[in-house]
């Protein structure tokens, strides 16, 4: 019968255990976030985008420059590139 009770207890100590666990994981993301946007806070929203979109344009080539010659194979499929199936 007192194998009954501490299974119990054990079933109850694991539980609130867990919840607590979980419970502190998700303060702590939620604490992150917050520090996170206090510290990028100043800075402009569209920040991110604007760095895509210039690295982008870096990489377009302009009409006097030729372009690099490109391949149709694919590195993985190296028949591709000599034209010949296996």
């Amino acid at each position: 019968m007192l194998d009954v009770f501490r299974f119990a207890w054990f079933a109850v100590r694991t539980f609130f255990g867990i919840g607590l666990l979980i419970l502190a994981v998700e303060t702590s993301m939620w604490m992150l976030v917050k520090v996170h946007s206090m510290a990028t806070g100043n800075l402009e929203s569209d920040a991110a985008l604007r760095r895509v979109n210039s690295y982008n344009t870096a990489g377009i080539r302009h009409k006097d420059r030729p372009a690099a010659a490109v391949s149709s194979g694919s590195p993985s499929r190296p028949h591709a590139l000599s034209g010949s199936e296996p």
